[in-house]
């Protein structure tokens, strides 16, 4: 069994390759650079070297020879600049998905994102209770594009999956380096107070998810897969900075407050034209300032998905590393 896998030397990649290759995969990791190159054959896989927005012969002599293809790649920030997120999202995922087609793929699985779905604040949300139209935020607008080319794309000998994970975690998370300099610097503030709900995967319980998908006969269905459990805010971030050996402490900033900032300086990068990352935009608010929590009672029905490891073992094994 041969998988096709992008973003491999991404947080999300450097788990799920030792996972995939436990279970008998041979992987076939996507590797823009030489130090890409190198994370991914520590790993044990077999580095496919390329780019993916201009994939070429070699990647396509690649899929013709795999079953599976695990699409995990992506630009996510929270900068206005739409270009890197059209580009990387939306058409290197279509580009993608054509090769796929022409080389016989058998399944193809799209790591999405939960925040693909629209409106605040979202509780105990199913996929079937969620709205069809679009996110404003550019991150979840352009994965929620590219997620519906996947899902309209199946069909009986080309079978497609999207996983909706919301906010992923574990150790060596690269993208917590902020939170953690936040902490550190005493800049942390609850929006809110904290006390609200937000979904959560293990990337070793996303592994699971993936996994599952592959092994499903499903095509064309989107699933949301988390922890399995309810957990705030506070809980959840707390729990993490402590492993870290930091204390977040109980400073709050109200949520009205947050959210005419986010606006403001949102506003204020519109305009002018900036690029780089403001320091609050309303997708922070929307994802760490209001509830947003998500159920995924239907993967576990129907891909059968299971956890692969709990929030106190993951926080645990978080300490002892």
């Amino acid at each position: 069994m041969r998988i096709f896998v992008t973003g491999g030397s991404g947080f999300v990649g450097r788990n799920i390759i030792p996972a995939l290759i436990k279970e008998g995969y041979a992987v076939f990791a996507l590797a823009r650079s030489a130090s890409s190159k190198e994370k991914v054959e520590s790993l044990g896989a077999t580095a496919v070297e390329g780019d993916l927005t201009a994939l070429g012969n070699t990647i396509m002599e690649t899929l013709r020879a795999c079953d599976y293809v695990l699409h995990s790649a992506a630009y996510m920030d929270f900068t206005y600049d739409p270009q890197p997120y059209y580009k990387l999202n939306v058409e290197a995922t279509k580009n993608l998905l054509g090769l796929a087609q022409e080389a016989g793929i058998k399944r193809f699985i799209y790591i999405s994102a939960a925040p693909v779905i629209p409106g605040s604040p979202i509780h105990n949300l199913t996929e079937k209770q969620a709205q069809p139209h679009l996110p404003r935020d550019l991150y979840p607008k352009t994965k929620a594009l590219a997620e519906r080319a996947v899902l309209n794309a199946n069909s009986k000998n080309f079978q497609t999956i999207s996983l909706r994970p919301p906010a992923i975690w574990g150790p060596n998370n690269h993208h917590y380096q902020d939170l953690l300099a936040t902490v550190k610097e005493g800049k942390w503030r609850w929006i809110g107070g904290g006390n609200h709900v937000l979904s959560t995967i293990h990337v070793l319980n996303l592994a699971n998810a993936i996994l599952a998908a592959i092994k499903s006969s499903k095509g064309g269905e989107a699933y949301f897969v988390t922890d399995g459990d309810r957990r705030s805010v506070r809980e959840t971030f707390t729990a993490i900075l402590q492993a870290e050996g930091l204390d977040p402490g109980n400073k709050v900033l109200p949520r009205g407050l947050a959210i005419i900032v986010a606006h403001i300086v949102g506003g204020a990068w519109k305009i002018l034209g900036l690029k780089s990352r403001p320091p609050v935009a309303p997708l922070m608010i929307r994802l760490m300032g209001t509830e947003f929590s998500v159920s995924d009672q239907k993967a576990r029905q129907e891909l059968q998905y299971r956890n692969a490891i709990s929030f106190k073992e993951g926080i645990a094994a978080m300490t002892t590393n």
